[in-house]
């Protein structure tokens, strides 16, 4: 399937500070009329039809919307995340992804089943099962590093205080004796 090409239209040819003053004129449609853009265009020896300037127009503020519903969308899913601290963003797209493709299978009518291609839903499948499984796997192998990490800080702390503070080390141990039977009983 091929991509949608790129628009070429006049005003996109534009310099860049020209065609910023049109897109400012565009967004402005309280106060600017296509008629008002198309006198600016001319004062620049720009000749351009209204129904041009409309298709720009009406294309740009598309475009615009299309941004406003993605950050929309993606400040959702940052507030989302943020419930949950434990996971990496990368898992909440995988869920996200996961959950429309869910909403995709079951909404699909039984008669359009027979159109899908089964190996390629099969490989699709496979392919989120394994992205989430690498995630899982990365996410245990982080916290044995850490608690191995946590570990050798605990002994090299004990060590250098059992070295350099001997009497302070004893009371800590006992401290912490003492703590361990007293969990160990209630």
């Amino acid at each position: 399937m091929r991509g949608k090409n790129r628009s070429r239209s006049t005003i996109s040819q534009l310099p860049p500070e020209v065609r910023d003053v049109v897109d400012e004129m565009v967004k402005a449609t309280n106060t600017c009329t296509l008629a008002d853009i198309q006198k600016y265009l001319a004062a620049l020896d720009v000749t351009l039809s209204l129904q041009a300037i409309s298709t720009y127009s009406r294309k740009l503020l598309a475009s615009l919307e299309d941004i406003r519903v993605t950050n929309e969308r993606m400040n959702a899913m940052v507030r989302e995340a943020a419930k949950y601290p434990e996971l990496d963003f990368s898992e909440v797209i995988n869920r996200v992804a996961g959950q429309k493709i869910l909403d995709a299978i079951l909404s699909k009518p039984d008669e359009e089943w027979n159109d899908i291609a089964l190996d390629k839903l099969l490989r699709e499948m496979n392919a989120q099962t394994k992205a989430v499984a690498y995630a899982r796997r990365l996410d245990i192998q982080s916290k044995d590093d850490t608690q191995a990490a946590v570990g050798e800080l605990k002994a090299e702390f004990f060590s250098a205080l059992g070295t350099e503070h001997p009497e302070l080390y004893r009371q800590l141990v006992a401290a912490l004796e003492r703590r361990q039977k007293g969990a160990q009983r209630g």
